[in-house]
């Protein structure tokens, strides 16, 4: 992951893997960071979420984190069925 975790903000968006790779040209918006839970989990704002719930993911999805935005290693369709939609056991 290039970036540091701890530059991770609230309301900073989040964007799946587009098809043009590493180039983040045409990356996908999924949601926007409420926060960073355990040290290992990033918590998704219910504004995005399509049931109106909270959803997260963990930290080791995160390809690049900057000053405007959270970047996923993950494709839309592999966010989209990894999502974990209960708080994980330990946060």
């Amino acid at each position: 992951m290039s970036g540091d975790i701890s530059k991770i903000q609230e309301h900073h968006p989040v964007y799946a893997e587009g098809p043009g790779g590493l180039a983040g040209a045409s990356d996908t918006h999924i949601g926007t960071v409420d926060k960073v839970e355990g040290g290992k989990y990033i918590k998704l704002t219910k504004n995005n979420s399509p049931d109106g719930q909270h959803r997260w993911f963990p930290i080791d999805w995160i390809r690049a984190v900057d000053e405007r935005a959270v970047y996923l290693n993950k494709t839309i369709d592999e966010v989209a069925s990894g999502l974990i939609d209960r708080q994980p056991e330990g946060v």
